[in-house]
């Protein structure tokens, strides 16, 4: 027997069992106190007497529900036998037998059925140095039940010693909790996994599950089977490898939404790149749009009209100077030509004297001369409207009479066709003239549309405008109806119908009652120039009518939001409860209605459908705030209209042509009809005549030199004097013309002075830089084509601007929309009308682009340099350490199996092998590779990224789910697997005697001690800590029918194992193999069972090992196995 010093030194700083409490437990019916030895105790009776019940009562308390392997005792290898046949519903109703009822069915008898009852355990562990806690786990039911789940649990911890007999008021008290506790505080625990764990804590029991769950198996461990899963499954925790990976996953949480936030950051900066450069050429083009309109009117007239203005002054000026200087020209002239008239008359005189023969041949050349122009330029005339008819020309008198036949002929044909192409020209022109001006007032309304913003008409706004400025109230507390009505989303295909029947009352001014009388006084003592429709908001009650379901009414929404909103949902509701139809056919069943297509029913069987154009197209709509549908609708009708008046206007122009070839063709024809006679364009005689004359004139001068010579002299005499009279004509006639335009330029510059011609400067300094870009020189004769250039040009410009505010607004529209698409959650509006969010997005840009992106990008970049890459390369040391753990751990164990002999002369001990798998082989690589990229993604943004894309791919092979991501992450983080344990029987000298690799081959007794000493080290491996030198920190083993095929020598060997090791054996086993266990226990509990027709009750009495060895010899004389 184990001498007292030496339990003494092994419980020293272990925790062991040293009394055990139980009420209704099983058969043990009422409290039982059982004060526990702590070198051990030995629970022996007959077989079913409720050795193994006291075992299980110990599990309750000590360990999870998982491992509590009642009965263990129990053959499970036995036919029909299964895991489970006890459970803790059974305990706690005192399950006592089984039988079968008069239908065969099983039927179980407790000794407290049918009623509330409760059961309760208590162990009491002490370390012999001052530290005492008693564990405590009470079970109970609360009606008639007999199912596990209905079995109410409860887990407490006291320091010291508790008895269990406090519990019996509580149960008096019908099971109040909250009672015990404040009667008896304690640590309570919420729930059996917390109880566990502070459990474990307070005892020694450390961490580790495969320690628990060991305990439990011990009990009933007969067969380790393959010792290398033995060893590893029982002796080796998980481990801290995976704990490790699951920090680095979560560390990969983080990071990734890092990595997303940074990402979505630059996605989102990239859809809106081009907006803050489009958002500032929208305003620029809107500006301008907006400028360009506004100087198509009078500004530009104003400006054009001071060019003029300058410019005439500056020619008044320049014509002054000029006239002064054509003055003095004049008289020089003058004197001069009529010396030049002295000297030709003179010449004349003198040849008249001596050339009269000349002189009658040469005035009769002139005539024939100047009959032979005429008919020629007559004739000239003739041909060319005889060309124009397509015809001939005639050579002689034959000739020009065929050609007046046909002549008169085309004539009528062309006045006749003419006659019919007028009606057809007024029209064209009309239509023209129709869609020109339909073209000017639907860009005009677009223009309007766009300046304002709203959808109501141009003339409604400026009529608002009047009533505000002149009562001075804000046109903004003005509101037309329609500004705070729009039809629901859902409701939409109900709008043309809404904008038929409400046209009327959305025109209507909603006037605030507190400014009524200076709206009534304006309006009333002023010429509106058209119907002013206006109501007085009064208060409205909080309590407005709902409108009905499918009435117009119910189609709306009013803004709620406007201080006259819940005044208007009533009028609406009131006023516009026309149920809605879908045809005609619908109409009559109701007494106000209205179809899809706006067809209205009204009382007294009045029917009125409204298809103006102003009010039932689109582009006239005038419900809602929202200008994006009827700005496009009026987009679309305006280009409509420039198609349908350039269309007009070429049919128009075309159709003028032809009437201009016709009348080109009938005034040809008439002017060759109203030459009579041949004789008037027959040039040819006249040439002849002509060329006679001239020919005897040249005779004659060639004959008589000084003839010749006067001739000469006279002829240069004449052209002198008529070149100076010609100049002097010429500088009369200049500056007559000259005095007329000044004349003319003083009177359109007195005119034009009399109109307003000023602007202002921004507007002048804008249409100057216009005029100098055009080209055009400044001039009196360019001014009309300034004017035409000026208005194209602004127009071309109006035009440029709006194509590029539609341009650059579609392009801030398509990226908003892009991002609402995508990112709606962080938009500052929901909307993507340009006009109102535009702002806002071209701001978040630059709010993305200067702050969160940066900021993103830091915190990605920290968090995959400072967390994420240490996690991993701290699962990589966790791997490491592990490994070198199993080693030491292993060691350590052999140590204390090197302390007791498993054969005569020989030890036990664990040996393994080790391999490296090439699944750890390939996460060292990546690891390896993470590192060296590290300090290059501190400070790179590209190699940060590959850095996070190679965590990435190494995180999936952690996160996936499939088998092969299981199988590759079981591999790298379960160190265990690496190793192939088996026990080296070996001698001092450390030759090796035997292996062993599993226990099924050894006889039974040689299984028994091959488990105890495998289930000792791998107790110890769990249980034991650096500072208790190989022992377990909880000392207490139970172990439940052990030994029953081994002999003393085997049982003895086995059992000095588990002495060496220090553990504290709690065994339930048959009175025969006390004398085996005697050296290794101190205590001996006699378990008996009495059965009565009431029920089975079990008790327990301490006895000695030499009343046991009495008990034996009976049992042997009587031959009974106990």
């Amino acid at each position: 027997m184990p001498d007292s010093h030496h339990a003494a030194d092994t419980a020293a700083a272990q925790f062991r069992l040293t009394r055990l409490q139980v009420i209704n437990w099983g058969t043990f019916g009422g409290y039982k106190d059982f004060p526990i030895d702590p070198r051990g105790v030995l629970f022996t009776g007959p077989s079913g007497s409720g050795k193994s019940s006291l075992m299980d009562a110990h599990s309750i308390v000590l360990l999870p529900t998982r491992d509590h392997r009642f009965n263990a005792s129990a053959d499970l290898t036995a036919r029909g036998a299964k895991q489970g046949t006890r459970n803790a519903a059974d305990y706690v109703r005192g399950a006592w037998s089984e039988t079968d009822d008069e239908r065969g069915q099983s039927r179980i008898r407790y000794l407290r059925g049918g009623q509330p009852t409760w059961s309760a355990v208590g162990a009491t562990y002490e370390d012999g140095q001052g530290s005492v806690t008693t564990a405590v786990a009470v079970k109970w039911f609360t009606g008639t039940e007999t199912d596990g789940a209905s079995l109410k649990s409860m887990f407490r911890l006291h320091d010291g010693h508790f008895d269990l007999l406090a519990l019996n008021e509580w149960a008096e008290r019908g099971f109040d909790t909250a009672w015990l506790k404040k009667r008896h505080p304690a640590d309570d625990p919420n729930g059996q996994e917390v109880y566990l764990r502070r459990l474990s804590k307070r005892i020694g029991l450390g961490t580790s599950r495969t320690a628990l769950s060991l305990l439990g198996k011990a009990k009933a461990m007969k067969n380790v089977g393959d010792l290398n899963l033995f060893i590893r499954e029982n002796m080796l925790d998980e481990p801290a490898t995976y704990e490790a990976a699951e920090k680095m996953v979560k560390a990969f949480t983080p990071l990734n939404e890092a990595y997303e936030t940074a990402k979505r950051a630059d996605q989102q900066k990239q859809v809106l790149s081009s907006v803050p450069e489009d958002w500032r050429v929208y305003g620029q083009a809107k500006e301008e749009a907006a400028l360009v309109s506004r100087l198509l009117g009078s500004p530009l007239d104003r400006y054009l009209r001071r060019v003029h203005v300058d410019t005439l002054r500056t020619e008044i000026t320049r014509l002054e100077e000029v006239r002064e200087g054509l003055k003095a020209e004049l008289t020089e002239q003058t004197r001069r030509a009529s010396t030049a008239e002295s000297d030709y008359r003179s010449l004349e005189r003198q040849l008249d004297r001596e050339g009269a023969v000349l002189q009658e041949l040469t005035v009769e050349l002139e005539t024939v001369r100047n009959e032979q122009n005429l008919k020629k330029n007559a004739f000239d005339r003739y041909a060319a409207q005889v060309r124009l008819l397509g015809l001939a020309l005639p050579s002689d008198e034959v000739a020009f009479t065929t050609v007046r036949d046909k002549a008169d002929v085309m004539r009528e044909h062309a006045e006749q066709e003419r006659e019919e192409l007028t009606p057809t020209l007024h029209e064209a022109f009309g239509t023209a003239s129709t869609t020109n001006r339909q073209y000017e007032d639907k860009l005009k309304e677009l223009t309007a549309l766009r300046t304002a913003g709203s959808l109501i008409p141009p003339r409604e706004l400026h009529r608002r405008d009047q009533i505000a400025r002149g009562s001075g109230v804000p046109a903004a507390d003005l509101p037309y109806a329609a500004e705070l009505i729009d039809l629901l989303p859902e409701e939409e295909r109900w709008r043309p119908a809404a904008e038929k029947v409400l046209r009327g009352y959305g025109l209507r001014l909603l006037v605030p009652s507190e400014q009524q009388d200076a709206v009534k006084a304006f309006i009333d003592q002023h010429d509106m120039r058209g119907v002013v429709d206006y109501s007085v908001i009064t208060q409205a009650s909080q309590h407005q009518p709902l409108p009905y379901a499918d009435t117009l009414a119910s189609k709306l929404k009013v803004r709620t939001d406007h201080p006259y909103g819940l005044w208007l949902s009533g009028q609406l509701a009131r006023k516009f409860d026309h149920v809605c139809v879908e045809s005609t056919r619908d109409l009559e069943a109701h007494r106000k209605a209205v179809t899809v297509r706006g067809t209205v029913k009204l009382p007294g069987n009045h029917y009125r459908k409204d298809d103006r154009p102003d009010v039932a197209k689109p582009s006239s709509y005038i419900l809602g705030a929202d200008i994006a549908t009827k700005r496009a609708a009026l987009e679309e009708e305006t280009a409509r209209l420039e198609t349908a008046k350039k269309k007009a206007r070429d049919r128009a122009d075309e159709i003028a042509r032809r009437g201009d070839a016709i009348r080109d063709l009938v005034q040809a024809a008439e002017q060759v009809l109203n030459h009579h006679r041949w004789a008037d364009l027959d040039h040819g005689a006249s040439q002849k005549r002509a060329a006679s004359l001239a020919e005897r004139i040249a005779d004659i001068k060639r004959n008589d030199v000084d003839l010749q010579r006067l001739t000469h002299q006279k002829d240069a005499a004449r052209s002198t004097w008529k070149r100076l009279n010609d100049t002097c004509s010429r500088i009369s006639n200049k500056i007559e013309d000259d005095d007329r335009s000044r004349s003319d330029m003083t009177q359109v510059r007195e005119r034009l002075c009399a109109e307003p011609r000023t602007v202002d400067d921004d507007d002048h300094a804008y249409l100057t830089s216009l005029l100098t870009d055009l080209g055009t020189p400044v001039r009196l004769d360019t001014m009309s084509q300034l004017y035409e250039l000026a208005r194209k040009e602004l127009e071309h410009r109006g035009k440029s601007a709006e194509a590029e505010q539609k341009r650059s607004s579609s392009g801030v529209q398509q990226a908003i929309r892009r991002f609402l698409d995508r990112w709606e959650d962080s938009a500052p509006h929901n909307s993507d009308d340009v006009e109102r969010s535009g702002s806002d997005f071209a701001a978040l840009h630059e709010e993305i682009n200067e702050r969160r992106l940066p900021e993103a990008m830091d915190r990605f970049r920290h968090m995959i340099s400072q967390d994420m890459v240490p996690s991993i390369a701290f699962v990589q040391r966790a791997i490491e350490e592990a490994t070198s753990g199993i080693k030491e751990r292993v060691e350590k164990v052999n140590i204390g199996l090197r302390r007791t002999e498993f054969n005569t002369g020989t030890h036990l001990q664990i040996a393994h092998t080790a391999k490296q798998f090439a699944e750890a082989k390939d996460f060292r690589r990546r690891v390896d590779e993470l590192m060296r990229s590290q300090p290059a993604a501190e400070t790179d943004v590209q190699v940060s990224v590959e850095q996070f894309k190679r965590v990435r791919r190494l995180m999936a092979r952690f996160t996936s789910d499939d088998a092969e991501s299981r199988r590759w992450r079981d591999t790298v983080l379960d160190v265990r697997l690496g190793y192939t344990f088996y026990g080296r029987e070996e001698t001092p000298d450390g030759i090796t005697v035997s292996t062993h690799r599993n226990t099924a081959t050894n006889s039974g007794g040689e299984q028994e001690k091959l488990v105890a000493f495998c289930l000792a080290a791998a107790l110890s491996y769990n249980l034991a800590d650096p500072s208790s030198k190989g022992r377990p920190r909880f000392a207490p083993l139970m172990l439940d029918e052990a030994f029953s095929k081994s002999d003393e020598t085997f049982s003895g060997q086995a059992l000095a194992a588990f002495e060496e090791f220090g553990f504290q054996l709690l065994v339930a086993a048959p009175i025969r193999i006390s004398g085996v266990l005697e050296p290794f226990i101190g205590q001996v509990l006699l378990v008996e069972k009495r059965t009565t027709a009431e029920g089975a009750r079990s008790n327990a009495t301490s006895a000695t090992f030499g009343d046991l060895a009495i008990r034996r010899a009976a049992e042997s004389d009587g031959g009974e196995d106990a």
